[in-house]
């Protein structure tokens, strides 16, 4: 629960840029002809704008708040499966390690493929059964 929650926090600012950037209505390669009699004609293009450029634009206009926007949400799907994740592969670690070798890299692999699949089967049964 605790793992989960913190990685949400941290990962919250990130994510928020990554929506921002994906969402983004304004076109992220520009081009513009420019008519000179002088020059002629001329093209110029301006670079997308990145992850720090974004950044730098929510601090300023929106403060340092606005960065962890939708966190309430995020945490109440994210502690929940990283709590079962956690106990799911410690359960099946001390069951596969009196199968296989104790602690070898089998039984870490299985034991997190194991745990990695089961806050969505516990999700969908529970929904199932409502």
């Amino acid at each position: 629960l605790c793992g989960g929650t913190v990685g949400a926090i941290l990962t919250c600012p990130l994510e928020v840029v990554k929506t921002r950037l994906q969402s983004s209505s304004v076109t992220l390669y520009i081009s513009e002809v420019q008519l000179s009699t002088v020059n002629g004609a001329s093209v110029a293009r301006m670079s997308p704008p990145g992850p720090l450029h974004c950044l730098k634009l929510i601090l300023e206009k929106e403060g340092p708040r606005s960065l962890f926007r939708g966190l309430g949400p995020n945490l109440v799907g994210v502690a929940p499966s990283r709590a079962i994740y956690f106990a799911a592969y410690s359960t099946a670690k001390e069951k596969l390690n009196n199968v296989f070798d104790p602690d070898s890299t089998q039984v870490h692999m299985l034991s997190a493929g194991l745990a990695g699949k089961s806050p969505s089967y516990i999700f969908h049964v529970n929904a199932f059964l409502t």
